[in-house]
């Protein structure tokens, strides 16, 4: 049998060449980009983190709207929210219902209008609190480096702030949150607005106003009850 020889297309193995090489160069180029752009969060993190570092108490109006998906509708509440360091947090509604947490790093305790009844639970070595807790104290004292264990980020503005944690999959918080949008006020002192997204597809975001930093914090404000 009798074969002809079929010289390769030198002009298409060319064009391959073409495509390939520039490819192969890009390789560190974007291994370079990417080395950066780590480096750049992590300078932004820790700046964020020193600046956070002296504030010892929080006290702050908010405004929450909570998108529910399912019945395309959204729940306006207003509340107050207060922080002193270590670990005593007060969260209260005060419309279009009433409601009270307090922590205290040992338990917590609530109260709502419609029962009038206040609930004390114990939190220290519950495993469940202690994340939720945890993970809480981690956005409001802007250790967020420390969120890198359980999620991944993605900086949407550099300034003013904004970062967005996606959690990991094979984390507890992966099983509640879809995402967590944290924006940094302008003078990167606090908190302005944090956005939740959870796995139903409703979103919660509380807007953050009229926030005093690091003023004494009047004992009433630790109070639980009908006029806490």
């Amino acid at each position: 049998m009798n074969t002809m020889f079929k010289p390769r297309n030198t002009q298409n193995t060319r064009k391959r060449k073409s495509l390939i090489i520039p490819c192969i160069l890009c390789i560190p180029w974007f291994i370079s980009i990417t080395c950066i752009a780590e480096e750049g969060q992590a300078a932004l993190l820790q700046d964020l983190e020193k600046s956070f570092s002296s504030i010892q108490t929080v006290q702050t109006n908010f405004k929450q709207e909570k998108a529910l998906k399912i019945f395309k509708r959204t729940i306006r509440m207003d509340g107050r929210l207060v922080l002193e360091n270590p670990g005593k947090m007060a969260w209260r509604i005060n419309s279009p219902i009433r409601y009270v947490l307090i922590l205290n790093g040992e338990h917590a305790i609530q109260w709502d209008e419609d029962s009038n009844q206040i609930q004390k639970q114990k939190t220290s070595g519950d495993p469940v609190f202690e994340e939720v807790i945890g993970q809480i104290e981690k956005w409001f004292s802007g250790e967020f480096a420390s969120l890198l264990d359980d999620y991944d980020l993605t900086v949407k503005s550099r300034q003013p702030p904004v970062l967005q944690f996606v959690p990991k999959a094979d984390g507890m918080v992966g099983k509640v949150i879809k995402s967590l949008t944290i924006n940094v006020r302008d003078d990167r002192t606090y908190v302005e607005q944090i956005v939740i997204e959870d796995m139903g597809g409703d979103t919660t975001s509380i807007t953050f106003i009229d926030t005093v930093l690091n003023a004494p914090v009047p004992e009433k404000e630790w109070e639980v009850g009908q006029d806490g």
